[in-house]
Order: structure tokens, then sequence, then C-alpha cells
């Protein structure tokens, strides 16, 4: 930004670079700086830490489940979510599947709450993830870190960087991560809760004498995810031959004797959960400056695969099991294109125009040997999904004075989808086949949203802003029943604001409270046979403010803290279907995964040894309130957590010159154990635990 001074942090959510303070918008940026005092290695990790946000962990298939500002996704494999998640530019359909999986070489995370509905358009009702790569350097220069904790993980990071000649500029960045696991699967004797991963990422940049710029990412990554999750809820079966379950129980909590074992990290899984997610991509990004206007092009590709096994039982005694196979693919192909004015102007703009299309393949087999049916089947879903996404935008901003603005922006959007698939259910008892295609007609949906916002900065340092808002999210197939599509999701929002530097910038604020009001929210529902559907819901509200502070009271001290609140209720939900299968009136409910309030709080001490080395010690405490996981059913301990929080310390060394730097962690230091997934599969409550306490050694040498 051209007004940027030393310190200013400058984000990119408007499509061009900006002071943070400057940008009328609820933004947490998150650095480098904040991922290690943290000890925050992926985005599931750092759960807590951004005032708003939850990353519900790994809910098997390799996916987290986010939630923000009490909207969470379904996370289900042709689904749209809610929060728009982009890498190096490039909108990510399948982006669920990297919670999991170690940040790579991250220049930025930029979290966007409230819907954008204009500029990062596609899906975005709830708010926007926008993660952006180290960029190469113009010296050379690299780092390598490596790091062991227990329970046993073996994590390494490498980079180089540096100039080409003639006006180009390179990164290459690779890592790795072994990590055993906390659990223990009784059955076999195997670990569970780990992971095993690897991650390569290019990145090339041009800038020359001439007017074009360019920068170009590629990016691999393999990870194999080992989730410890169990079923969160008695079972109890008949002692019939060939008969049902005597009572779904889905709201009877685990004998205390279970769940204490589970507690102690030990389960008994027959079979084990273990995916493995593939992700890889190009991000191409050229803009050619005209004189005061810039085009811009970003082109994307995308590659996700998930294949492998979830238990959704928990129960290792055969034939009463339910686990499914899944072995889902998709390709994603972007472009957008900008005509966007350059400099600083009283009036500043862009025009644009995106296409999205993806391709997606799924076969997903879920194995219900008497587990809630009377007899033993295997039910095949398969199909082939096409999407393609259409969007024109244009926004703008006006200065009505040195010290107000007026900001206003629209987009276009029309998404069609089309599937073709079936239904292939075996019976694994007389081998009976049963095929029912599924082909419904395509869907084809069209929107406009749009922004207005107000800003004024009373002072040089202080900036505050009111607007409103509205966000859209496709409707789509239910490719585990034979039902009709669920609707489109849109949200309204009234949003204000206050941004600023007090006391010489030793303080800075950022404030936003906001309402929100959906139409057709999209849920996740359970099927009692198996598998997963989106519902939708008539209407829900949530309103809730966000504070976030940071301070440097001396030289050197930093102290950190932000809190959320959250109201987020069922307006009208009168035939919401329960975990019994009946329809009931969810009126009135809390939404899933959204704690009323959430805290935390970060203070780090440097302290300046003789010899110019620096000893910096730290700690930070997260902490969240109640957490119901699912929409109706609410007063059943099986489907609540809470409330609760973890504590994690940090100490460090470094040298003189920075180049090595030593740091001891120990992470959840009471170890207090918080539920972070509950998903409904086969209409029971399906679990995974935070980490128990953590301690290790992270090593880092820079050149």
């Amino acid at each position: 930004a051209a007004d940027a001074t030393a310190g200013d942090i400058i984000v990119t959510a408007q499509k061009r670079s900006e002071r943070l303070q400057d940008v009328p918008i609820s933004i947490s940026v998150v650095n480098n700086a904040l991922l290690a005092s943290t000890n925050s290695r992926n985005l599931n990790e750092l759960s807590g830490a951004v005032p708003g946000v939850q990353f519900n962990g790994n809910g098997g298939g390799g996916r987290t489940y986010l939630s923000l500002r009490g909207t969470t996704g379904s996370a289900l494999n042709t689904g749209d979510e809610p929060v728009a998640i982009y890498m190096d530019d490039v909108y990510l359909a399948r982006g669920v599947t990297i919670g999991t999986q170690d940040l790579l070489d991250v220049g930025s995370i930029e979290i966007v709450r409230g819907p954008q509905g204009t500029l990062q358009g596609r899906n975005a009702t709830a708010g926007a993830i926008l993660i952006r790569s180290a960029d190469p350097t113009d010296k050379p220069e690299g780092y390598i870190t490596a790091g062991i904790q227990a329970p046993l993980e073996y994590r390494a990071q490498a980079a180089v960087s540096g100039p080409l000649g003639g006006g180009f500029d390179a990164r290459l960045a690779a890592g790795y991560v072994n990590a055993r696991g906390f659990g223990r699967n009784d059955f076999d004797g195997s670990r569970v809760g780990g992971s095993d991963s690897v991650q390569g990422r290019g990145v090339l940049t041009y800038q020359g004498d001439n007017p074009l710029t360019a920068r170009i990412v590629v990016d691999y990554s393999s990870i194999i995810n080992k989730a410890a999750l169990f079923r969160g809820a008695a079972t109890i079966f008949t002692t019939t031959p060939g008969a049902l379950v005597k009572t779904p129980t889905p709201t009877v909590p685990l004998p205390a004797d279970q769940l204490a074992t589970i507690y102690d990290d030990h389960y008994n899984l027959n079979p084990n959960t273990r995916t493995r997610v593939q992700n890889d991509g190009l991000s191409a990004k050229f803009s050619y400056a005209f004189g005061g206007v810039d085009l811009v092009s970003v082109t994307g590709y995308r590659f996700t695969h998930v294949r492998g096994t979830n238990n959704s039982s928990g129960l290792s005694t055969a034939p009463k099991q339910g686990y499914n196979f899944n072995d889902d693919t998709s390709h994603e192909v972007s472009q957008e294109i900008r005509l966007q004015s350059s400099g600083n102007r009283r009036f500043t703009w862009i025009l644009g125009g995106y296409y999205f299309n993806e391709s997606q393949d799924y076969a997903d087999t879920i194995f219900n040997t008497m587990f809630t049916t009377p007899t033993s089947t295997a039910s095949l879903y398969f199909g082939h999904q096409n999407t393609d996404s259409y969007a024109g935008f244009a926004d703008a901003t006006f200065n009505i004075t040195h010290n107000l603005q007026i900001i206003g922006g629209v987009r276009y959007t029309d998404d069609e989808k089309q599937l073709n698939g079936g239904i292939q259910v075996t019976n694994l008892v007389t081998n009976a086949v049963t095929l029912t295609p599924y082909t419904p007609v395509p869907i084809s949906q069209k929107s406009t949203t749009f922004r207005g916002k107000l800003v004024y900065h009373p002072t040089s340092n202080i900036m505050l802003y009111a607007g409103y808002g509205t966000g859209f999210r496709a409707g789509g197939y239910n490719d585990f029943a034979v039902q009709a599509p669920y609707l489109p999701e849109r949200n309204k929002s009234i949003e204000a604001g206050a941004k600023g530097d007090l006391f010489d910038r030793k303080l800075s604020f950022s404030l936003a409270g906001y309402h929100n009001d959906y139409t057709g929210l999209q849920l996740r529902a359970g099927v009692p046979a198996g598998g997963a559907i989106i519902t939708n819901a008539g209407s829900a509200v949530i309103n809730g403010f966000e504070l976030e502070l940071t301070a440097r009271p001396a030289a050197n001290t930093r102290l950190s803290a932000n809190t959320s609140y959250t109201d987020a209720t069922f307006n009208s939900f009168p035939r919401a279907v329960d975990l019994f299968n009946n329809f009931v009136d969810a009126s009135g409910n809390t939404l899933p995964n959204a704690p009323r309030w959430q805290f935390f709080v970060q203070a780090a001490q440097d302290f300046p040894l003789r010899n110019d080395w620096i000893v910096t010690a730290a700690a930070n405490y997260r902490w969240r309130d109640t957490i119901y996981y699912y929409f109706t059913n609410q007063d059943a301990a099986t489907l609540r957590n809470g409330p609760g929080g973890t504590l994690n310390l940090r100490a460090s060394i470094k040298s003189p010159d920075d180049k090595w730097s030593l740091a001891a962690f120990v992470n959840n230091v009471v170890d207090k154990r918080i539920v972070t997934t509950d998903v409904i599969t086969f209409s029971y409550p399906e679990l995974s635990l935070n980490q128990p306490r953590a301690a290790g050694i992270a090593i880092q040498r820079k050149f």
C-alpha cells in the first residue's frame, strides 16, 4: 500500500494491497509469528486463536468442519461450503481437505468474516480464508526447520529462495510429517490420531522493466490421516438373530468406564479409520499495467483425491458394524479476469468476470452389517457431478472527502449443476443386488449479491465503518438419498466496526458487531441407513461481535487478546429431522458448532542476554463456551460439550544474527480433553477429541 510504513500489515481481501487498518472488513491476519507462538502447525491447531472461528478437527475422510460466525459447512464430497477457501488467489471447492495438513512456507493467512458476495464471491455466505504462499526473495536465502514431540511426531520443513536473473525470482519449499498418533486401537494394537504427509511447492515471480508482472505457484501434498474417532453414544442390540437395534440410543451416553477408556486414548475399532488425501494444483496470476489501469488474470487448477475407510460405528465385534469406504475425485478449473484502477485516486474501481468448473466422481460404499438394519448390506453410492459457475462483478470506492468514503459492489452469479449417479445395494446374506439410478434434473441457480459501506476516519489512526451486504451459496444434490435437491442459502448482513492504533501505536484494536439473517441455511443431517445429507432450515438469525487487541506496553513485551460473542438461533425450522428420523420443530434451537462465547489471550516476553542472544517466553490460553453439535435433541449430553479451554507454553532462544533458533513447547499443559468433532452418521454421533498434553522441541537454521 502506498501509505504503508514499517510494521504495517498489508492485506489483499479487496483485490488490491491495503493496510489492514484501512480495510472496512472484519479481518484477522495469521502470520508465521502467530503460528509459532501458538504452536499451530495446521488450521485445526489454530482453532480458538481467531475470534468467531472454529476449526472442528478431523471429522473422517480427511475433512475439517469449519465454523465461522456460527455457520458450519457440511464437509460432504459434493456440497459447497459457506466459508470460501482460496489458495494463492484460486478458489478451492474441496478446501476442507487441507485443514489437517501442515501449513507449508506460508506468507500469510487472511480470515475474512461476513458474506463476501462481491469480490470473494463464490458461496462465501459466512466469510473467506485467503492463504498465500511465501513470496520469492530478490536475495538468496532459505531455512531448515526440524522438530520432534511426544506423543511421537517428527516434522521438517525447508525452503530456498532467490533471484534467477532477468527479473525472475523463485522459491522452493518442502515439508514432511510423521505423527505416530496419540491413541491406541486395542483391537489390533495399531496407533490412531496421527498422520503421515509430504508436501512441496514452487513459486516463480517475474517483475522486469516492462509493465508485465507474473506469479506462478505449483503445489503438491499427500497426507494419510489416521483419525481417532469414536461412537459417542451407547448402542443396544437385541439378542434375536437378524433383528433391528433394540432401541435407537443416539442420545444415551456411553457407559462411564467405556468413555473413561477413550479419554485415556484407548479405542476399539474394526476396521480402522484411515484416509489418504491428495491435493495438487496451479495458480497463475498475470498483471499488465496500462498506466493507471491494471489488467489482471488469475488461472487456477486443483485436483483432490480422497480415498479411505471411516469406521462410523465405533465397534470391533462382527457382525454388528457400520463403516464406509470412499473414493472421491475432484478436478477444478477457474479463470478470473479483472480490469481495475491503480494508484491512489479519489475514485477506485474493479470490473471482473469469473468462471469455475468442477468435475467430480464419487464412489462411496456404506457397510451396514446389522448395525441399524436387520440384515447386512453394502450400499454403493456412485455418480458424476459437473458444476459450472459464471459470475460478473464490479466494486468501487469513492472518497467523498479526505476522511469519508463510500463503497459499493455487485456480483451476478449463475451456478449450474448436473448429476448422473445411482445407488447399488447388495444384501451380503443373499447376495441380491438392487440398482436404483439417480439422475435428477439439472439445476440452474442465479443470484445477485451486493455490498454497500460508509467509512469515516475521525483521525489518521482511527477508522469507523458500517455497511450492508448479501451472500449466496448454491443448492445441490444429496447423493446419499434419492430426494429433492436442497435449496440455495442466502445471507443478509448488517455490520459496523472500528479499527485503530492508540498511544503511538502501542495499542491496536479491531471491533466489529453484526446481524446475519439467513434463509435456507444448509445443514448436515444423518441418514439412519448410513451417510449424510444436506437439509435446509427455514430461517436463522445470528447476532454477535468480535474484539481483537494487541499491545506493546514495553519494548520487549507483547500482549494480545481477542473475544467473540455469537447468539445463533433458528428463527423458523418447523420440519427438522431429529436423530430418530422424526419431524420436529427446531425453531428456537441454537445453531450447531456456535459457542456463545470464546476468548484467547497471549503474552510474550523477550529477555536479551549479554551476548545479544534473545530468550523469549510465551504463554497462551484459549477457551470456548458450551457447544451444540446438532440442530435437534439439544438436551442430550451426547450432542454437546464444554465449556473448556487449553493452555500452551513456549520458550525459545535466538542467535544475534537471527540464523539459529531453538524452541521448546508444551501444548495442552493441564491435559484438558475437549470434543473437537461431533458429526452424525447412521444417526449416531461420531466424535473426536483434541490431542492430549504434548511436549516437544524445534530447531531452525536460516541461511
